[in-house]
C-alpha cells in the first residue's frame, strides 16, 4: 500500500501501534466481517488467514470456525494481535511466519482469507503467496481464497489523491492474472475518536499533504469503501 508520499511499509516495520490505531477506526459498525462471513461460509470451517497485521479483524473472523489460524511476519504486529485476540476464547493460533513459505502440509485448510495484502504484493510474491495459499486448501470443490481490499471509491481514497482509474486496474490485475472474482463492495467507514487521532494516524500513513488537508477540514469520519473477491482453487 506504499504509494508516493505515503508511509505504510515505514509504520509496518517501525510503527505497529499506528496500524492498529487505524484498524481500530476501520469499519466500526463490523460491515466488514458480517458480509465476508456471509459470502465465504466460514462456519465450522479450518481457515487460514494470511497477514493478519495487529489481529484487528482476526478474532471477528475466526468465531465461530472450526480452527483457525493466522500468520503474520512481523514479530511487533504479531505481538499486537495476540493482544487484541487475548479476551476471547477462540480456536484460534496466531504463528510468525511467511506467507510465501507457509508452515503447513497440503490440504490443511478449507478456506484462506487476506484482508489489505495481496493487492499490494510485488508479482513475485504475490505468485509465491497465492501458490502457497493453494497448496495448504484442501481440493473440495467449495474451497476458496478469499480477499478483502480497498475500492476505488470512498472519501479515503479521495482523501489520499487516489485516481479511480489506477485503483480499479489493481483490483482488475487480480481478475485477469489470479482467477479471481469480485463479489461484493461493501461501504463503510473509518471513524476516529477525536479529529486530532485522524489527523495524527492518517498524516503518519499517508503523509504530509493529507495531514494539511485534515487540518484545513478537520473530521472523524471519512467514507471507506472495500472490495470482497473470491477465487476457487
Amino acid at each position: 500500500m506504499n504509494e508516493t508520499g505515503e508511509n505504510w511499509n515505514r509504520a509496518y516495520r517501525e510503527a505497529p501501534e499506528i496500524f492498529d490505531e487505524f484498524c481500530r477506526a476501520e469499519d466500526p459498525d463490523g460491515r466488514i466481517t458480517r458480509r465476508l462471513k456471509a459470502h465465504a461460509d466460514l462456519a465450522s470451517r479450518v481457515v487460514l488467514e494470511i497477514g493478519c497485521g495487529t489481529g484487528r479483524y482476526t478474532g471477528a473472523w475466526a468465531a465461530g470456525t472450526g480452527h483457525y489460524a493466522a500468520v503474520e511476519r512481523s514479530p511487533a504486529m504479531l505481538a499486537l494481535a495476540r493482544q487484541n485476540c487475548s479476551a476471547r476464547s477462540l480456536p484460534l493460533d496466531l504463528l510468525c511466519a511467511d506467507a510465501g513459505r507457509l508452515p503447513f502440509p497440503d490440504a490443511t485448510f478449507d478456506r484462506g482469507l487476506a484482508g489489505w495484502v495481496v493487492v499490494n504484493l510485488r508479482p513475485a510474491v504475490r505468485s509465491a503467496v497465492l501458490a502457497e495459499a493453494s497448496r495448504v486448501l484442501r481440493s473440495h470443490a467449495d474451497a476458496k481464497i478469499w480477499l478483502v481490499e480497498n475500492h476505488w471509491s470512498g472519501e479515503f481514497q479521495e482523501l489520499r489523491g487516489r485516481r479511480a482509474e489506477v485503483e480499479e486496474a489493481r483490483i482488475e490485475k487480480l481478475a485477469t492474472e489470479w482467477g479471481f472474482e469480485a463479489v461484493e463492495v461493501v461501504e463503510t467507514e473509518l471513524r476516529f475518536p477525536s479529529t486530532e487521532a485522524a489527523r495524527r494516524v492518517l498524516g503518519w500513513l499517508c503523509g504530509e499533504r493529507v495531514r494539511e488537508r485534515l487540518r484545513d477540514r478537520p473530521t472523524t469520519r471519512l467514507g471507506h469503501h472495500v472490495v470482497v473477491l473470491c477465487r476457487s482453487v
